[in-house]
């Protein structure tokens, strides 16, 4: 009697354990191809059929993103019967490549789903995201900055590139400085789809200090279209490391000191003669000082040195010359010249430039 007991509430469990919901899906994941954003929101339905012998109830259904939206029954799905989730997707404003993850939680355990397409932009999107026009190619910005770092540090920026066009492109690159390297990623931009460019800026091979602006061009199909070249500026700032100076180092370390820290050229006849100013930059240190760069951004000025390097108690003269042909009478001459040293504890100094320009 014992053993046919024991029989029977083991036959028990095991029907007990069989009758469970049971969902197979058709498919988890769905493609919609490329399309264009001006569509407007697209729509699929994922299926699966209860295979189970008890009911199956979505508890949720839930998207790794605000511009996917899933639908599910809120009534339970019956021993072989259909259930129906249905997702769409928002491309508006989002061009390029998605793929997007729905959970879907129900009581017989958890399933993802996947969906995932290229949309391609509408062109207030593209003039928006992507504003510089390359031809076979849109681009996001002309200008890179990489921001500041110390000498021997590295910088990484980045340029996207999109493709609106119907066949796939190949972008290169042309004339980048030796400092910086830059890779695609991918390689091959299909259409409707976004690339990048990362750039990344190795400082120990940059010759100057301070900001050092160079440029690159960008060719986006340069099978088809190699004359089509965009340039892209670059901006880095690179100061010094005294970091690893010891106190004694910066005891005798070079100290500058200049003679003028504002320049007066007085009142300048436009188109005239060129007029010049001079600067006495004095080393008060106990090791020789070095000038690693002594520049200005306004092309009306020149400046020239005697010596970039100076020895303890010495002094060296820098002359800044106003081209007079560059200026224009009813533009001031209004500028500044950075002095970059190795003087630990004013490694960059900034001299002002006026000026009256008079026709």
């Amino acid at each position: 009697m014992k053993r046919f007991l024991t029989a029977t509430a083991a036959a028990l469990t095991v029907l007990c354990l069989s009758a469970q919901p049971k969902l197979t899906w058709t498919d988890t994941t769905h493609d919609f191809g490329a399309f264009q954003e001006d569509m407007g929101a697209v729509s699929c339905t994922f299926t699966a059929v209860n295979t189970g012998t008890e009911p199956v109830v979505v508890l949720n259904a839930r998207a790794n993103c605000g511009c996917t939206r899933p639908t599910y029954p809120k009534t339970p799905i019956a021993p072989g019967d259909t259930l129906s989730i249905g997702v769409s997707y928002d491309p508006t404003g989002r061009p390029g490549k998605f793929m997007k993850q729905i959970k879907i939680d129900t009581n017989c355990g958890s399933q993802h789903l996947l969906i995932k397409g290229s949309v391609i932009g509408a062109p207030a999107t593209l003039s928006a995201r992507y504003p510089i026009d390359a031809g076979s190619a849109r681009i996001s910005n002309s200008m890179t900055p990489f921001g500041q770092t110390l000498k021997g540090h590295v910088l990484a920026a980045a340029v996207n590139i999109y493709n609106p066009g119907t066949d796939s492109i190949r972008p290169a690159v042309d004339s980048l400085p030796p400092y910086i390297n830059a890779l695609f990623r991918p390689e091959v931009i299909a259409p409707g789809e976004q690339g990048t460019l990362s750039l990344t800026a190795y400082t120990s091979r940059c010759p100057d200090y301070g900001v050092v602006t160079d440029r690159f061009i960008i060719i986006p199909d340069p099978q088809n279209a190699p004359d089509k070249r965009t340039p892209i500026a670059t901006t880095v700032i690179v100061n010094e490391d005294f970091s690893q100076l010891t106190e004694k180092q910066r005891a005798n370390a070079p100290v500058v000191t200049l003679s003028e820290q504002a320049l007066d050229f007085g009142k300048i006849q436009a188109g005239g003669a060129d007029v010049s100013r001079t600067v006495t930059i004095t080393n008060s240190g106990k090791s020789p000082l070095l000038i690693r760069r002594m520049f200005t951004a306004d092309p009306a000025l020149d400046i020239k040195l005697k010596s970039t390097r100076i020895a303890p108690g010495k002094k060296t003269e820098a002359t800044v010359i106003a081209d007079a042909r560059k200026l224009r009478a009813d533009m001031p001459l209004n500028a500044r010249i950075t002095l970059i040293t190795n003087d630990p504890s004013s490694s960059s100094m900034i001299i002002r430039v006026a000026g009256q320009v008079i026709p």
